[in-house]
């Protein structure tokens, strides 16, 4: 709290905030808030005092003390006062979701995100894998067997930099002979912002992020961004690495046979 006296003019505080009265100039610089003429409150600016003077009134200031200088949201908070935390609803900052193509086809799965709205928001996060409920794997012979299946990452297929993160599990496939092979999994999940420039992954650590169930996420800095994943498993007879379902639908399974599962997502955390 700061107090300036002069010989004609004093500041009075009440509640924390400073209010200017004049003063009579003869040196006694006290005047009454009942003497200056502005009612019973004139002393206290109550909840419309700012004391931390970052704009926002203490009212609805979430945070107090902020940083001088420091950009705030609408609540009063700073950045560096603030945590990421999980957007439950979907969609959330208004965006549009737009998916095409397939996890296990030529191309791949791809995720398209526009118009989103920042608001107030210091940073977006996108977070791959994130959900404990519905982790991210694959299978080539009925539901998902955790935790064999389950996507583990990659370091030499990732280039986190260029916003790529390789994958890579072991599943298998049973054949219409009964007979059951095992097969070699990889996931490569890339990207880029609305103008096909890459977005670096990072470590949630590094993001500041803590999540649920992922490991890897991204900021997001613009309105629109672009998620392309592909799942292939590896074709011995081929020696090649084939989309999945391709994979699938080319082998020598019963009809019906057991069926591919799989499982990948996103989680958006904002701060």
């Amino acid at each position: 709290m700061r107090r300036f006296l002069a010989t004609a003019l004093a500041i009075t505080a009440g509640a924390g905030c400073a209010k200017a009265a004049q003063g009579s100039g003869d040196g006694d610089a006290s005047v009454s808030d009942t003497d200056a003429g502005d009612g019973p409150d004139a002393a206290s600016c109550d909840e419309l005092c700012d004391q931390d003077d970052d704009g926002v009134p203490d009212g609805p200031d979430e945070c107090a003390d902020t940083a001088s200088g420091a950009d705030v949201n609408d609540v009063g908070c700073s950045d560096a006062q603030v945590d990421p935390t999980l957007e439950d609803v979907w969609p959330p900052y208004g965006l549009t979701w737009t998916p095409t193509g397939e996890l296990g086809r030529a191309g791949g799965m791809v995720w398209t995100y526009t118009g989103i709205t920042r608001a107030d928001l210091f940073h977006i996060y996108w977070v791959l894998c994130d959900d404990p409920a519905t982790p991210c794997a694959m299978s080539l012979d009925g539901p998902v067997d955790m935790p064999n299946e389950q996507w583990q990452f990659n370091a030499p297929s990732s280039d986190v930099l260029a916003g790529r993160l390789g994958f890579s599990n072991t599943t298998h496939i049973t054949l219409a002979d009964t007979t059951t092979l095992t097969l070699a999994g990889r996931m490569t999940v890339t990207i880029v912002d609305a103008a096909d420039v890459a977005i670096p992954f990072n470590t949630l650590l590094a993001l500041g992020v803590t999540g649920r169930d992922g490991e890897y996420g991204a900021e997001i800095a613009g309105a629109g961004y672009k998620v392309t994943a592909l799942a292939e498993v590896y074709d011995t007879n081929a020696a090649t690495w084939t989309p999945y379902l391709d994979y699938y639908d080319a082998a020598p399974t019963a009809d019906p046979g057991l069926g591919t599962a799989t499982s990948i997502g996103g989680s958006f955390y904002g701060e």
